[in-house]
């Protein structure tokens, strides 16, 4: 028996599992420069469950998830991620998961599916910059139990996870940036959608790095990510990129939930140690940034992107429109909160305090943009919004952008931030066939994109009309 075995459960569907991994050489990470290492250690208990569920529902999966090897689809409307305004009936070829042909008179070749979506605008598969998959409350009529949240099994946590995967795939979000998670689960899910064992979007998963004290009380962080000094944010910064993370996270102040102190955590020069080390290796870092004095110490340590930026002032949106660094205001999670405050048993003011903080984001976003910062697309989406993702192309809209700069937030310059703006984010010949299509015509109805009819990933069709 390997040593990661006895921590297992007995029981029928754990031996299933171990047999299944039995047949599974162990893991080892590749040379950085090969650009994706396998798995760490504790990666495997999530892994393993995806490989269980398999046994169940692999065959259902693969015939949902059957890929043809060409697919035409016509559509009345179609925005490309990066235009002004959306083309007119469109026709595109998809082969071989990419991309083939676009143009209104493209043709079919013999034995190509054709696949007709009356009254639809398809745009590029919608990308969430900043999710929490692994984050699990799906009954929100009492107050979730955040012992149990943090402290349950990950392999049941794993299943959740996976689910909360797939609601957001068909809600025509086709990749996501996990921004934390802990035992493993973000990368373990991510290598098993790859291995199409599950059904969920592209992830691109991060490791984040927080103090050992702050936070609420009642909530009891993953100690994983706890780091005091620059020594130790060298070590976890190679630990969890060794371990397969795309991405660090680093809270450069507090706030979450109700508390919207936003208390500055670590200087410029410690959060610089993160962003030189992940560096090193081809890494970015994001700043968890909800006050001016965190904002301006990860804007100088220069990260890859600020997250929330709530009180952002000229002087930090000009530092960070020279720097190219981008803003993740995370408008619509502050809706979802004031909306459940009361059942999470958030304390008195809470409404207030997070109407004030929205004002706060609503004007950091509007300066960013004055600034010519760029503005990407992340909806924080935690407990029951996934699959509501979609909403924070709305609240761009609702703080001043116009609809097609909402969708291009969340397709191009979202592929941009992520490093993948050669293969995602655009209808172009050559892209990932990642694609979605929503009634009417969301680039003069936002709304629309609520309502995802069709979704493709990578040229498989996993939501028809």
């Amino acid at each position: 028996m390997h040593d990661w075995e006895r921590s297992v459960p007995r029981g029928p569907v754990e031996r299933a599992s171990r047999a299944i991994l039995r047949s599974v050489p162990p893991p080892m990470l590749r040379p950085d420069t090969d650009g994706r290492p396998m798995l760490r250690e504790c990666a495997r208990p999530a892994l393993m469950v995806f490989h269980v569920a398999a046994l169940f529902i692999a065959p259902h999966a693969a015939r949902a998830q059957e890929r043809p090897s060409t697919v035409l689809l016509e559509c009345e409307r179609l925005y490309d991620g990066t235009s002004e305004r959306a083309a007119g009936p469109t026709r595109l070829l998809v082969r071989d998961g990419r991309i083939a042909q676009v143009g209104p008179n493209v043709e079919a070749p013999a034995g190509a599916e054709r696949i007709v979506l009356s009254g639809m605008t398809v745009t590029p598969g919608l990308i969430d910059a900043h999710t929490h998959l692994s984050f699990i409350w799906k009954d929100t009529t009492t107050a979730p139990s955040f012992a149990s949240f943090y402290l349950q099994s990950p392999i049941v946590r794993a299943f959740e996870t996976a689910q909360n995967a797939e609601k957001t795939l068909l809600a025509g979000i086709t990749t996501v940036r996990e921004m934390g998670t802990d035992d493993g689960i973000d990368v373990a899910l991510s290598e098993a959608v790859a291995r199409r064992l599950v059904r969920g979007p592209r992830i691109v998963s991060s490791g984040p790095l927080y103090p050992p004290s702050g936070g609420r009380p009642d909530i009891r962080w993953p100690p994983d990510g706890t780091v005091a000094n620059r020594e130790e944010i060298v070590r976890k910064t190679r630990e969890y990129i060794g371990g397969g993370c795309d991405w660090i996270k680093m809270f450069a102040t507090g706030g979450t939930f109700d508390d919207t102190t936003a208390t500055p955590w670590f200087t410029a020069d410690e959060i610089r140690t993160a962003v030189e080390t992940a560096g090193a290796r081809g890494h970015w870092v994001a700043a968890h940034a909800m006050g001016q004095v965190g904002a301006r110490n990860a804007v100088a340590a220069g990260v890859r992107s600020i997250e929330h930026g709530s009180r952002l002032d000229k002087e930090i949106v000009r530092d960070m429109a020279r720097k190219g660094i981008y803003l993740v205001p995370t408008l619509y999670h502050l809706e979802w909160y004031a909306l459940h405050g009361e059942v999470m048993r958030y304390a008195p003011g809470y409404k207030e305090r997070l109407a004030a903080l929205q004002k706060e984001q609503f004007a950091s976003l509007a300066l960013a943009r004055k600034s010519g910062v760029q503005v990407a697309c992340g909806s924080d989406a935690v407990f029951s919004m996934h699959g509501e993702n979609a909403q924070e192309l709305v609240w761009l809209v609702r703080a001043g952008m116009t609809p097609v700069e909402a969708l291009r937030a969340a397709t191009s310059v979202n592929a941009a931030l992520l490093g993948l703006d050669k293969e995602i984010g655009r209808i172009a010949p050559g892209y990932a066939a990642d694609l979605a299509a929503f009634p009417g015509d969301p680039t003069r109805d936002i709304q629309a994109v609520t309502r995802a009819a069709f979704v493709m990933k990578d040229g498989s069709v996993v939501k028809r009309p």
